[in-house]
């Protein structure tokens, strides 16, 4: 079985949240709407938030069957998705980013996303 493992258990389902607002000058460059990304592995009631901050990584244990509605009235839009098993032979060195959290956490090939619209993209293909 295929997933990220917390705790002895196994989390194949995730959803990653697009959205945000601008902090940062070079924020402007991005597409509008695609500031940020985060994502959510779990299901039913049981997530866990991966939120990758400028200064740190968010993480939060929720008990929410209404995530993805939650994300939603908060501005963000959102994609289910499954964890893969990663088949990159090792490690590549790219700056900390969301997109780079959240594309590790979701064991994507590292092509072509720097951004958050470059991800949805992706993940949206798929």
């Amino acid at each position: 079985m295929i997933g990220v493992r917390l705790n002895g258990f196994r989390y194949p389902k995730a959803l990653v949240a697009f959205g945000g607002t601008p902090h940062f000058w070079w924020q402007r460059f991005l597409k509008k709407g695609f500031y940020h990304c985060l994502v959510a592995l779990g299901e039913g009631d049981q997530w866990i938030l991966l939120d990758p901050l400028a200064n740190c990584l968010d993480v939060m244990v929720l008990h929410d069957t209404k995530l993805k509605e939650y994300l939603h009235l908060k501005g963000y839009r959102t994609v289910e998705t499954q964890v893969r098993e990663s088949d990159e032979p090792g490690m590549a060195i790219r700056p900390f980013t969301c997109v780079e959290t959240v594309r590790r956490v979701l064991g994507l090939p590292s092509a072509f996303m720097l951004t958050p619209y470059q991800l949805f993209k992706h993940l949206i293909k798929k």
